[in-house]
């Protein structure tokens, strides 16, 4: 019984301590590229209000929003699928 739980420790804790590792680093990339991509769209956003009405539905007709957020949403997709494969125990190709 002594060896067994001894091996289980030795296996269990490289496998935690890994999990942990990548959840952190993944958790804080995540979040603080989703805050920088925020803040610059906000920043397009702010910057386009000095723009006439007319102009600015001209914009709106051409898609510019519409490609704004599909573009931020496939670099957060990305993202994501970077930081997922943090978790991944055995890294493949």
């Amino acid at each position: 019984m002594d060896t067994i739980s001894s091996w289980l420790a030795s296996i269990t804790w490289p496998i935690f301590s890994r999990v942990l590792a990548a959840l952190g680093v993944g958790t804080v990339t995540y979040t603080g590229a989703q805050s920088a991509l925020q803040t610059a769209l906000q920043s397009a956003k702010t910057a386009l209000a000095g723009i006439g009405h007319e102009v600015l539905q001209i914009i709106a007709m051409s898609g510019f929003f519409d490609a704004m957020a599909i573009t931020s949403g496939g670099l957060m997709s990305g993202l994501a699928w970077l930081v997922l494969k943090k978790f991944a125990l055995q890294s493949g190709t």
